[in-house]
């Protein structure tokens, strides 16, 4: 990595990757680790919590380096599977053998499991099964890994279970279905963040075992390390490695607090002001809102002297153009590249102080005075950020986005855009996820932005290509890549997608609505669905079984619920008419 040789270091101190190498035990991951060690040598469950990136698999990992001999181990580490699927996954972790050329039901697996479990057993053998991020599971996987436990001898138990999760693992395991399970929960440990103390002493560790000063964070760096992370090891890791370049391409030798605050804005962005912010602006918004209703409205409007309307004094928002806003194309080369700058036009009368949106271009340095360099990259939004005034690029997302599901209606100032989805037939899904998502959704969405500022501002991905995305905002649109917008977007989004016909939430098991068969119609021409037990508009079992057959396929939660998720999936395998990125 660039930086190495500038701090003489051998590796890079701060990887993110779970490397057993650099683990550092403070306290808590101490009695972490002797929880799963407990859980090596003891049957029953062993649960470890903790909340994201704390070091659950870190932890994990330094474990399985030390597995005994005579210990065999299954890792499961994508745990959103069905009954059949998490036996197939153990069967294939532990090289059991059976018959892949024919359905195998789940008790077939659950024989050929016993009669693995006791051929080792009789060699002096033990198995453990460990299941990361089951926080995933299913109800229903759950319980079928409680009575794996049930596979004993008279002495001992065959198979020994360790689950680690985020600490939604502890809340499912309290529902009532669960209970038996949360009995058989032999230990148990939930791991926190690192001290203030820790936190110096994991940074000097990672930074002695990677070859290199311990001091290379200033007394004041280590503590605004500690305060922007707030004690998780994983943010702890980025920050510091993204300072550590900081501080390289400065030619400095240490780094500064100030060095610090930089990379925690560059990596983590600017985070949503909590509650009690929104609250105050909330009651700031009504106070202006009296104020303005006072000094601006008679207190006996007549036809004829009408006052001015808000909508009236604005200044008239850009015409909607049919054709597509071209696309300017931001890439590394470009970086040296001038922005036209003409001045926002903005009145200062009482009357009109919205300020509009200028087009952006990008123009030769000859070719105008009025320029001003770019820094070099690696973030389009800051080309256009300048001139977009927040409130507005929300309505102009959601205006980009409603247009491709043909509603061509400007939002007006006064309309929330989620409450007027559903008129045209429409509802949105707010969501926190990754590029990942957005390509498995294959909608357009609506995207939450960060800078400096406090306040947020809003993009539409309205299409993609290979791996870029094109971005509309200001205005205008972009052509972008996750590269591009990785210090402003923190994961938030919103989805619009199309509703079934007399939509009115979601559907499980027991429901009767005239959706119901219009759902079983459709998934009838998907796949083979038993006949309707009762009633075609009822939810019943079989319906069940064939949504959970539906989510299995398409990789979503197996809960047999017909939510958000389902439902557009559902409408992406029946190409049902609408917008799409690809």
């Amino acid at each position: 990595f660039m930086y190495l040789e500038h701090f003489n270091l051998e590796h890079e101190p701060f990887s993110i990757a779970p490397d057993p190498n650099f683990l550092y035990l403070s306290d808590g991951h101490g009695e972490a680790l002797a929880h799963l060690m407990y859980g090596f040598s003891h049957g029953g469950f062993v649960l470890i919590t903790g909340e994201v990136g704390t070091g659950k698999t870190t932890l994990l990992r330094n474990v399985i380096r030390q597995t005994p001999p005579d210990l065999d181990v299954a890792f499961i580490l994508n745990p959103r599977l069905t009954v059949r699927e998490l036996l197939e996954t153990i069967c294939d972790e532990l090289g059991i053998a059976y018959d892949r050329n024919r359905v195998q039901s789940v008790k077939q697996f659950i024989d050929v499991l016993t009669r693995h479990l006791l051929k080792t057993h009789r060699g002096g053998r033990s198995t453990v099964v460990i299941i990361d991020e089951a926080q995933n599971l299913s109800p229903a996987v759950l319980e079928q890994i409680r009575l794996l436990t049930n596979l004993e001898t008279n002495e001992k138990k065959l198979l020994r279970i360790i689950l680690l999760g985020q600490p939604e693992l502890d809340q499912m395991l309290q529902r009532n279905e669960l209970r038996q399970l949360a009995q058989r929960i032999t230990a148990r440990y939930h791991l926190g963040a690192l001290t203030k103390d820790d936190c110096h002493a994991y940074v000097e560790h990672r930074l002695e075992y990677a070859g290199g000063r311990k001091d290379l964070f200033l007394p004041g760096a280590q503590q605004r390390l500690y305060r922007l992370s707030g004690g998780i090891p994983r943010l702890i890791n980025i920050i510091a490695d993204r300072a550590l370049l900081g501080a390289y391409v400065q030619n400095e030798d240490r780094v500064s607090p100030a060095i610090v605050n930089r990379a925690a804005a560059e990596v983590l962005g600017k985070r949503r002001p909590n509650q009690l912010v929104w609250t105050a602006a909330a009651v700031l918004g009504v106070a202006m809102f009296m104020a303005w209703a006072w000094y601006y409205l008679p207190d006996d409007p007549s036809p004829q002297t009408p006052h001015k309307t808000a909508e009236q004094t604005r200044a008239p928002a850009p015409a909607r153009q049919t054709p597509a806003p071209a696309v300017v194309r931001v890439t590394e080369q470009q970086a040296t590249a001038k922005v036209v700058q003409p001045p926002p036009e903005k009145s200062r009368s009482r009357d009109q102080t919205t300020t509009q949106p200028v087009p952006v271009q990008i123009a030769d340095t000859a070719q105008s005075e009025t320029t001003q360099s770019l820094e070099p990259v690696g973030n389009a939004v800051d080309i256009v950020r300048p001139y977009a005034n927040r409130f507005q690029t929300q309505r102009e997302a959601y205006d980009a986005v409603f247009a491709l599901w043909g509603y061509d209606q400007t939002l007006r100032d006064t309309e929330i855009p989620c409450d007027v989805a559903p008129r045209v037939g429409l509802q949105c899904l707010g969501q926190n996820g990754s590029w990942l998502d957005i390509d498995r959704l294959n909608l357009p969405v609506v995207l939450e932005l960060w800078d400096e500022s406090d306040d947020a501002f809003y993009g539409a991905i309205t299409a993609a290509s290979g791996s870029s995305y094109t971005l509309v905002l200001g205005g205008g649109a972009l052509e972008v890549t996750p590269r591009d917008l990785r210090s402003n977007w923190l994961g938030r989004y919103v989805v619009l997608w199309h509703t079934p016909p007399n939509y009115r939430g979601s559907l499980q098991t027991g429901d009767r609505d005239s959706t119901v068969a219009w759902l079983r119609e459709r998934l009838g021409d998907l796949m083979e669905l038993a006949p309707a037990q009762g009633p075609e508009d009822q939810f019943d079992p079989s319906l069940h079984d064939a949504v959970v057959r539906f989510q299995t396929a398409e990789g979503l939660l197996t809960d047999g619920i017909v939510g958000p998720a389902t439902w557009i999936q559902l409408a992406d395998r029946l190409q049902s008419p609408g917008p799409s990125l690809r």
